[in-house]
């Protein structure tokens, strides 16, 4: 005998939003660029560049997965799979011109790409507010 509910029984419990999880990643974002004024080591355009890669690529990979798989794509997962490896793959060379070409310092970049995580996690430990938000 299990403790746990079955599925049908489970309560509901709401879910956490990519669209609240990107605002909140934007306003992190702006935070940290304007604190990183102020501090030493942290170079701004590092963070911001940073934050910016990891906002745009999440962005991206979220319309492509909608585009695909959505109501109304008429794509398969194998189709999704293969456009998202490219598009990593894309992003990846993209990263690898801009540390190459661009002189960013790494540590300030890591510390804005590094936000989006921050972000995903605090607006998962927020109390979601309505239930028609996605």
């Amino acid at each position: 005998m299990s403790s746990e509910p079955h599925p049908e029984e489970a309560p509901s419990r709401p879910q956490v939003g990519i669209r609240r999880i990107e605002r909140l990643h934007w306003l992190l974002l702006a935070a940290v660029v304007a604190l990183s004024f102020a501090v030493p080591g942290l170079s701004p355009i590092g963070v911001a560049a940073g934050g910016a890669f990891m906002g745009v690529n999440v962005n991206l990979m979220k319309r492509l997965l909608q585009r695909v798989l959505g109501p109304g794509g008429g794509g398969s997962p194998t189709a999704a799979i293969a456009l998202l490896v490219g598009k990593t793959g894309l992003f990846l060379a993209l990263l690898a011109l801009l540390f190459w070409r661009v002189p960013l310092d790494g540590l300030s970049f890591a510390v804005g790409a590094t936000l989006f995580l921050v972000a995903a996690v605090v607006g998962a430990l927020l109390p979601v507010r309505s239930q028609g938000e996605t």
